[in-house]
């Protein structure tokens, strides 16, 4: 026969073998030591051996989860407030929340920048041009702590009946 060799034909050695290509895989003969594998939907590799990820190049939106499918993908949203093929629709609510999120954490970027430019201004004034901008504000409160401070007389007395 051909493509078996041995003494009793017990060795097939033909290219498209009974169950070459895995998971319906058709065999194609290329030559009569080579073959070729066209596999059935879904699946891939030199046999057919491997099941085509889908979800191996999407990326699914707000920490959504990607499960395969046969054939396809489905993105799962662990937070209910998203829906979508990409779990990429939100509630408006949750649209306003994030931009007044944004807007805040910009305030405070903001606010923490005049206050460091202050600082630095502040410094270079009093060390590089001797102007003290909080000269007076010293002054006056060097001056209170000099003011004596009240006496407060606290009378006790001895051997006074109490009033019943």
């Amino acid at each position: 026969l051909l493509g078996f060799n041995g003494t009793e034909c017990q060795f097939d050695q033909r290219p498209c073998q009974p169950n070459r290509c895995w998971n319906n895989g058709t065999c194609n003969k290329l030559t009569n030591e080579t073959f070729n594998c066209t596999c059935a939907s879904n699946w891939a590799g030199i046999f057919c051996e491997r099941m085509i990820n889908y979800c191996e190049n999407v990326s699914c939106e707000n920490e959504g989860v990607c499960r395969p499918l046969l054939g396809d993908y489905q993105c799962e949203c662990l937070d209910k407030n998203y829906s979508g093929r990409h779990c990429e629709i939100s509630p408006e609510s949750i649209l306003v929340h994030k931009i007044v999120s944004k807007l805040f954490a910009v305030i405070a970027i903001l606010a923490i920048a005049i206050v460091i430019a202050c600082i630095i201004i502040m410094d270079i004034l009093k060390y590089c041009f001797n102007i003290d901008p909080t000269r007076n504000y010293k002054s006056k409160s060097v001056q209170k702590k000099k003011r004596q401070r009240p006496v407060i007389i606290r009378h006790i007395y001895k051997n006074a009946r109490s009033i019943v």
